[in-house]
């Protein structure tokens, strides 16, 4: 090929191109010595030789996805030409991190997978002024970071290796609030103590009893047990004195003296036809007792005379 037709072929169809495989299975092809720029790709090439086509293309690790590859891409071109000022590098840099800061993490963790130090360098002093006086709520706010610490975690005290004024207050403010924080806590076990005491059973030991063998659910039987224990006290306390109290021997006026056991205490559990037999004797002797009494006891005046084998104690 004569020197004029060299002169006529574009510089792009001098290049030489390779190709690079993201790990979404994409492929791009890319100029060789733009992707020379990253170490860790130039070692793919130099070594292994992969890359030269589309059936070999190098790939690349899992956190470079094609749109950070591409913003890659676009930092080399412009690094790897020789004879730029300082000036022109600095001021591109700083338009080249004006990005979503989402962006901006995947670009760095991309940068750090492909070995590009001067990349990481910039995002992450871009990414330090982005987080540069926030407070650690609001640094998970800008990250979606999750709070996963407890309060006693996040009050813990900072290490001060070069005794740092600020730090000192600070771990004096940290050391005031974890104060705080524990004395809460406490007055929370204590309240819950009370609770657990106000909700104590206070039924009596009939109560309980009538609750274990299923008459829980009858108010009235331990309403009418605990009359019968109270009836039982007052007899015990103030029994009944015959001197004072002349007796009735009229089975038609209702004696007014309170018996501790009732009727209906003692039929429990009997048998039908026991109980009624019961019944019939009862009703007999009864009528036997009073017709003795009224031939006997009964003077002149109508008066009741005292039963001379009945001895009060």
């Amino acid at each position: 090929m004569s020197e004029s037709e060299l002169a006529v072929i574009k510089p792009e169809a001098l290049k030489t191109y390779i190709w690079l495989q993201c790990f979404d299975g994409s492929i791009q092809q890319v100029e060789e010595e733009v992707a020379m720029f990253c170490p860790m790709i130039c070692r793919e090439i130099v070594k292994n030789g992969t890359g030269s086509s589309k059936n070999h293309a190098i790939a690349l690790p899992e956190r470079v996805n094609p749109t950070s590859l591409s913003l890659i891409l676009d930092y080399c071109r412009f690094h790897q030409v020789a004879g730029r000022s300082n000036k022109e590098r600095k001021s591109f840099d700083e338009k080249f991190v004006r990005i979503e800061t989402e962006r901006l993490c995947e670009l760095t963790s991309a940068a750090d997978s492909l070995q590009l130090k001067p990349l990481v360098d910039l995002t992450s002093r871009a990414l330090a002024r982005i987080i540069e006086g926030k407070t650690p709520e609001e640094i998970r706010d800008i990250f979606h970071l999750p709070d996963d610490l407890t309060e006693e975690e996040k009050l813990e005290p900072l290490k001060n290796i070069n005794d740092d004024p600020r730090i000192r207050l600070l771990n004096r403010l940290y050391a005031k609030k974890r104060k705080e924080l524990q004395e809460r806590h406490q007055r929370q076990k204590l309240k819950g103590v009370q609770v657990q005491k106000e909700q104590k059973d206070e039924r009596s030991l009939d109560e309980l009893l009538c609750f274990i063998n299923g008459d829980g659910g009858s108010g009235g039987k331990a309403t009418k047990s605990k009359k019968k224990n109270k009836r039982r006290k007052d007899h015990a306390k103030n029994p009944p004195k015959a001197d004072s109290e002349p007796l009735n021997a009229n089975p038609d006026v209702q004696d007014d003296v309170e018996y501790p056991f009732e009727d209906a205490d003692l039929d429990d559990g009997l048998d039908p036809a026991m109980k009624e037999e019961l019944d019939r004797e009862v009703e007999d002797f009864a009528r036997r007792l009073n017709s003795v009494w009224n031939e006997s006891h009964i003077g002149g005046n109508g008066s009741v005379q005292r039963f001379p084998g009945f001895n009060h104690r």
